[in-house]
């Protein structure tokens, strides 16, 4: 990033289609890269359904692990903490990758970067979801009523923070049975299954770039300048300003391995995927 451009400029990446193993790769690199500055990513869709754990998942508390090998299902663990999610074409997903002097009044963290994030999204007026009734930062998911429509995860060193969410806009029953119902679950959850705690974006937005559209006002809202970018240039920024070894902690889960380990035993990795 130019030493001229303010402190507080988003790049705003909008995409659709991206694959997520790509993306949670480019988004730990872009976080160990203070000098590529600030940016928030869109990607509307994965084309490959796949689970994906939190740095500690522990598969076999989380993943129904031979039915996922069975029916060829990718499992990755990311980079960041938070619980396992399943991903395809349906959902959108809103990674903000930002330095400190971004938003200077902000601690950073966990419950305080949760707190901007719930004013960027449902804050008035300018919130993505000002105008749904029932929305609301309940715990660590962002809900409607009493149903979630998107769940987070953070990760965060000393001057940058990277805040991502996985939004529902469709899903399909079927698809959640690669999740085990976790035995650490937000109290508002009440062991209720997926189908009966989980609703789409669909049923609230007018259409599926809806997300897409407001995103940029919501930014602004927060106090933040907007300049669009492509991925490309994420990549290149990465290229320029990364630190650390190229490979990163994201990667796939070797399902096989993992079939023969323990309850508590943590993800074994596939090497070279």
């Amino acid at each position: 990033m130019s030493l001229s451009q303010p402190a507080n400029l988003v790049q705003l990446v909008r995409t659709s289609g991206l694959c997520i193993l790509r993306q949670l790769r480019l988004e730990e690199k872009l976080l160990r890269s203070p000098g590529a500055g600030n940016w928030c990513l869109l990607n509307d869709g994965t084309p490959d359904r796949s689970v994906v754990l939190g740095i500690s998942g522990k598969p076999h508390q989380l993943v129904d692990v031979r039915r996922a090998l069975d029916d060829g299902v990718r499992v990755i663990k990311r980079f960041s903490g938070g619980g396992t999610v399943i991903v395809d074409r349906d959902t959108q997903f809103v990674t903000l990758v930002m330095n400190a002097a971004a938003v200077p009044d902000l601690a950073l963290f966990p419950r305080q970067i949760m707190d901007w994030t719930g004013s960027l999204y449902g804050g008035r007026p300018h919130g993505v979801f000002a105008d749904v009734p029932g929305w609301q930062l309940r715990e660590n998911d962002y809900v409607i009523g009493e149903r979630k429509v998107g769940g987070n995860a953070q990760s965060i060193s000393k001057d940058r923070w990277l805040h991502h969410t996985s939004f529902l806009w469709d899903f399909r029953e079927e698809t959640m049975k690669y999740l085990t119902n976790p035995a650490k679950q937000p109290r508002y959850r009440a062991n209720r299954s997926h189908s009966d705690f989980l609703a789409p974006l669909k049923t609230y937005l007018p259409d599926r770039n809806a997300l897409a559209t407001r995103i940029e006002a919501a930014l602004e809202g927060m106090g933040l300048e907007v300049a669009p970018a492509s991925i490309e240039q994420a990549e290149d920024a990465v290229a320029a300003f990364h630190r650390g070894s190229g490979v990163g902690t994201t990667g796939v889960v070797d399902l096989e391995t993992a079939l023969t380990l323990g309850p508590d035993d943590r993800a074994p990795m596939l090497t070279g995927a």
